[in-house]
């Protein structure tokens, strides 16, 4: 072979492997501008956090710990992966990326097996599937990358079922390819329910398949469709009996089969309103929601970061879009019948809400119901490429809508990861500040707060997952000895009169905490300010608070700050791996030695963490933090009148003068305020001209 000749095959040899591989190159490209600006920055929320601590209390045995109350199978993907990952933030987030890419690329090689003729659409289908703004849960990154896992299996078990048809004449072939694809449908269904409704679709695929191979032939067609579905109709029928028989056994039981059986008539048109509900959400509210918030972007903050996003973004999509044009042909006449693809779509998705529903769980744009967009991503992306290809007459002008709704989803997803990494760090404050402030708790403290401003993303109990990791990291026993619990959340129906003596339990997964109502910590973290453990009935007179008044002074009054080891032998330090270096160069970590010093009756030492704050140029954030000082110079006989100690205090803190009021207000609510310094501060009280 000459020269020229062996190079020209090389060159066509990479011309063929890079036409073969330019959609899925794209599609990376994408996932990474869509999800994966924040994956470095990004920790652990809500669910992962309960995954985590029980991995650090049993090792792999506590995910089927974890997992035994409902999922069992689901725990054994968990033990594998946490073998590679173990608990890195940053490994769990680029495996969730990563799994984001493939889910879509397998989506992609499905549509293309069956239609290849259809290519274009299939691009813009996938599009959609990967940038679909109204599914917001993909930065919880250990739970879903192992749903991503699920359901990518469960959309191979249709590609084998394809290459199993194919192979038809070639009985061994064909067999070893229905295998492969039922242990698909067993990965793909049978750990979590999700995709149980997907897997509804498959006989209508199968119908497509064998009406365009046996047109006019409908016994045939028939025939191939029964026995082509046979296989995995016995491991869905399977599957479907044993979770309903055993539905009373699982935390997630199937709710719907008693609401028909009570009331059919009024059961079934519930479900049929919800189904109109959750279709619109996410064929069209899902679009307006990313629209409505690159407006507010642009127009209202301004932000310019999320507009060179939306710059680039248009670019990428644009010209990515117009090259893969060049290189796919598409049959001209289906071009007509594209609003079947979008009734398919509709099909595809509706049956796609039957676990939820099952469960007697919503499905809308809100947040937490939007996770379960997952299962309609086919069905919505199918019928968006259908609208698309059906109501827009040229390639051009489609590729200019779907590259609109491909920016309008990327900077939808990225105001998302921005609120993720908002919460991250203000949950590292939370916890950073909780450990300057006790750093070290009596075992069986209940932790109780109201008005979070993590609670989105951090529930009482995903808050009990770090606290037990930085308090109790040693515990191996089958209980907790902290939990967290928001009382204006469901938690509360759990918790007892405050103002009496009385035993409670709380439960995480299969795990009992045992409290009691005088075990209790409570703390508050302002939306502007630093934490702040409540005692003798005093609520810091801070912006944000919407819990009743009296609520919050019966939590301040029931807080045991007895509870808190001031001077323990090993205080409590962070974990790097989760949270990073601590960092003390700020107004907060004074303020909770200050607060801590109080506590123990240092009330000099609460002078000078002061004092040190103010020569590295801190101060306090709020007027509420500067109670504690006030108090100190009270303590300490400083000042014996309101004179005095406003004129000495406000010299050296000139910016107390505009928080006098807040500060006697809450001084004037303890509980354990000495008659002297009542007298002192009520008369200062009157002479700012402070309201009651």
């Amino acid at each position: 072979m000459s020269p020229d000749l062996e190079a020209e095959q090389q060159s066509n040899t990479f011309v063929k492997t890079f036409e073969n591989f330019r959609f899925p190159l794209f599609l990376f490209l994408l996932t990474l501008l869509t999800y994966g600006i924040f994956s470095l920055r990004l920790g652990f929320y809500l669910d992962d956090w309960y995954i985590i601590l029980f991995k650090q209390k049993f090792g792999p045995e506590g995910f089927w710990l974890y997992f035994s109350e409902d999922r069992p199978l689901e725990s054994l993907p968990y033990v594998i992966f946490f073998l590679i990952f173990n608990d890195s933030p940053v490994l769990w987030a680029l495996f969730a990326l990563f799994m984001r890419w493939i889910f879509g690329v397998v989506f992609w090689m499905v549509l293309n097996h069956f239609f290849p003729s259809q290519r274009k659409l299939w691009i813009w289908s996938v599009v959609v599937f990967t940038v679909f703004p109204g599914f917001k849960f993909h930065n919880f990154s250990i739970m879903f990358s192992i749903f991503y896992t699920f359901f990518s299996c469960h959309l191979l078990s249709f590609l084998g079922m394809g290459k199993a048809i194919d192979n038809r004449g070639k009985p061994k072939n064909f067999w070893l390819w229905t295998l492969l694809s039922m242990i698909f449908v067993v990965i793909g269904i049978v750990p979590v329910e999700y995709y149980v409704g997907v897997e509804l679709f498959r006989p209508i695929l199968l119908w497509i398949i064998h009406a365009r191979t046996y047109p006019r032939q409908p016994r045939k067609v028939i025939k191939w469709i029964i026995l082509d579905w046979l296989p995995y109709l016995l491991v869905l029928i399977t599957f479907l009996g044993f979770r309903i028989s055993q539905r009373n056994a699982y935390s997630y039981e199937i709710s719907l089969l008693d609401k028909i059986k009570a009331t059919p008539l009024s059961a079934l048109a519930v479900i049929v309103k919800n189904a109109v509900l959750s279709l619109t959400d996410g064929l069209f509210m899902s679009w307006f929601d990313a629209a409505r918030v690159a407006k507010h972007e642009i127009i209202v903050t301004r932000n310019y970061p999320f507009m060179i996003l939306l710059f680039v973004s248009l670019i990428f999509l644009s010209a990515g879009l117009l090259y893969l044009l060049k290189n796919e042909k598409i049959k001209q006449q289906f071009e007509n019948h594209s609003w079947i693809l979008m009734l398919l779509g509709v099909l595809l998705s509706s049956v796609s809400l039957i676990p939820f529903y099952a469960g007697g769980f919503e499905v809308s744009v809100d947040f937490p119901w939007n996770r379960f967009f997952l299962a309609m991503l086919p069905g919505i992306s199918l019928f968006t490429a259908g609208a698309l290809d059906y109501f827009l007459r040229t390639d051009k002008i489609k590729i200019l809508f779907l590259t609109v709704l491909g920016v309008l989803a990327i900077g939808s997803h990225f105001m998302v990861g921005t609120e993720f990494i908002q919460q991250w760090n203000r949950q590292v404050d939370l916890m950073q500040q909780l450990s300057w402030r006790a750093p070290a708790l009596k075992n069986g403290t209940t932790l109780m707060t109201a008005d979070s401003t993590t609670a989105k993303y951090f529930s009482g109990s995903a808050l009990t997952g770090p606290v037990n990791l930085i308090y109790d990291p040693l515990n191996t026993e089958e209980k907790f000895n902290f939990f967290v619990v928001l009382m204006d959340s469901n938690q509360a129906d759990a918790i007892p009169k405050l103002e009496t003596i009385n035993d409670f339990s709380l439960t995480l997964r299969s795990i009992e905490f045992i409290g009691n109502t005088e075990s209790i910590l409570t703390y508050l973290l302002p939306e502007k300010g630093c934490l702040q453990v409540l005692s003798d009935g005093i609520v810091p007179d801070v912006s944000g608070l919407q819990f009743d008044h009296k609520n919050w002074q019966a939590l301040a009054r029931a807080s045991n700050l007895d509870l808190i080891l001031t001077k323990p032998d090993q205080p409590v330090s962070l974990p790097v791996r989760y949270f990073g270096e601590e960092n003390t160069q700020q107004w907060c970590y004074f303020y909770e030695k200050a607060d801590l010093a109080r506590q123990s009756g240092d009330w000099q030492g609460v002078i000078e963490h002061y004092q040190e704050a103010q020569l590295q140029g801190f101060s306090p954030i709020n007027g509420s933090e500067y109670r504690i000082l006030v108090e100190a110079w009270l303590k300490s006989g400083i000042a014996d009148n309101p004179n005095t100690l406003k004129e000495q205090l406000s010299l050296q803190y000139p910016d107390i003068g505009d928080n006098w009021c807040t500060v006697t207000k809450e001084l004037l609510s303890s509980d354990n305020l000495p008659q002297n310094d009542r007298a002192i501060l009520t008369n200062l009280n009157i002479q700012e001209g402070c309201s009651n």
